[in-house]
């Protein structure tokens, strides 16, 4: 009996031999298809096997896993230096176009047009205001007298290249367009007049393009009236009898007196607003009246002007260097409604005196979104374009800046 009995655990055990063979051979297979850093990993990452005799402590201590980190070599047959140096790369090459990409922004000065150069950057910083012109394209390309727009928008097409000569023959283009004599040639002018002379020769456009659209069955909408020009409503008011007058008139921008000593725009713009006195010859025998204005509506885009040029008892025209706190946020009341303002370029005159002087211009980046935090500005002098901020722009522009443009922002607030 005990003979069968053996002989019948023997195949057992055979088998149990087979079985672990198999297995064996399994995890061979399977430590064949492991990559070359698996044991490279296990090794600096072991958990070490606690056998039942051991005393808690060290049961405890042994089962603590410690990474100690990969080694210089196998960082680099892992391939992580080549990821951060593609990554670093990418960074690099991005920051280098950018770098590019904002310095062909200029416009060469052939002669003496920095004034002109000045204003287009700050026309051209205002998005809305440019794609409002674009998307007109249709009409405007039609009428021969809007050769002004089409102009502007061939330089607007041309912004990034760095052509310079291309540029030159499109900025000598741009003069010719313009209808005042005053611009006809290469002489340094008054940036403020240019400005106002371009805006109202795009208006005066207007009817013509409208007849024209509407000859078509199409409507045109003048940009200049969607985005700057706003009513005022002039009141005044007798000082015997306080009977008086009012009446509305359009603006595009506005004229702020620079005080000596130094005021804030906030408080130029109030004392624009604030009543003033008048000689007038009232039917009530009054010699004397109240006269103020006060916003009607609101632009999209608020142009401000800042008087520093003014003349002399004996008609000498001189420039008054006192300087003005930039605000960056501004907010203008309305006999309708309240208005949020962001500044988005400046135009300085950089000189002592008024009968010379450089014009530059800081236009915020157009790629920025309005709330991203960079706060990334240009400096537009000429050809040469560098890199600033908003906040630095208010710093440094304190005794120079000469036209303001801020844009509205949000939603429209009802009184």
């Amino acid at each position: 009996m005990a003979r069968e009995g053996m002989a019948s655990a023997e195949p057992k055990k055979e088998k149990q031999s087979v079985t672990t063979t198999q297995v064996d051979k399994s995890t061979d297979a399977e430590k064949a298809k492991k990559p070359w850093w698996f044991s490279l990993c296990r090794k600096r990452c072991r958990v070490v096997a606690v056998s039942e005799e051991q005393n808690p402590k060290e049961q405890s201590r042994e089962k603590v896993v410690r990474f100690k980190g990969l080694t210089e070599e196998e960082e680099t047959r892992l391939g992580v230096h080549d990821t951060v140096q593609r990554e670093e790369k990418r960074e690099n090459n991005t920051k280098t176009l950018r770098q590019k990409k904002f310095k062909w922004l200029g416009f060469p000065n052939p002669g003496q047009i920095c004034y002109i150069n000045s204003c287009l950057q700050s026309l051209l910083t205002l998005g809305d205001f440019v794609r409002a012109i674009s998307c007109q394209e249709h009409l405007w390309n039609l009428v021969p007298e809007a050769a002004l727009m089409r102009s502007f928008m061939d330089i607007k097409k041309s912004h990034h290249s760095d052509d310079a000569p291309h540029k030159i023959s499109l900025l000598a283009a741009f003069n010719s367009t313009i209808w005042s004599p005053v611009f006809q040639d290469f002489v340094q002018k008054d940036a403020h007049e240019l400005l106002t002379s371009l805006l109202e020769q795009m208006r005066s456009l207007s009817p013509m393009l409208q007849t024209m659209a509407a000859s078509r069955g199409r409507s045109y909408s003048c940009p200049v009236e969607d985005h700057m020009v706003f009513k005022m409503v002039n009141t005044r008011t007798c000082k015997g009898c306080s009977l008086g007058s009012t009446r509305e008139e359009l603006f595009t921008n506005l004229s702020l007196d620079v005080v000596p000593g130094g005021r804030s725009v906030e408080q130029m713009l109030q004392d624009y607003l604030t009543e003033k006195e008048l000689e007038y010859n009232c039917e009530c025998g009054a010699t004397t009246s109240g006269q103020r204005l006060s916003f009607l509506t609101l632009p999209r885009v608020l142009v401000l002007h800042l008087k520093r040029f003014s003349f002399t008892p004996t008609f000498q025209l001189r420039k008054i260097n006192d300087p003005v706190v930039i605000l960056r946020e501004l907010v203008v009341s309305s006999n309708q409604d309240v208005g949020c303002y962001s500044l988005v370029s400046t135009i300085n005159h950089i000189g002592l005196m008024a009968s010379s002087g450089h014009y530059i211009c800081d236009g915020v980046d157009q790629d920025v979104g309005e709330e991203d935090p960079t706060d990334r500005w240009f400096t537009y002098n000429d050809a040469e374009v560098t890199e600033t901020s908003g906040n630095s722009v208010c710093d440094k522009r304190k005794y120079t800046s000469y036209i303001l443009f801020y844009r509205r922002q949000g939603k429209r607030q009802t009184l």
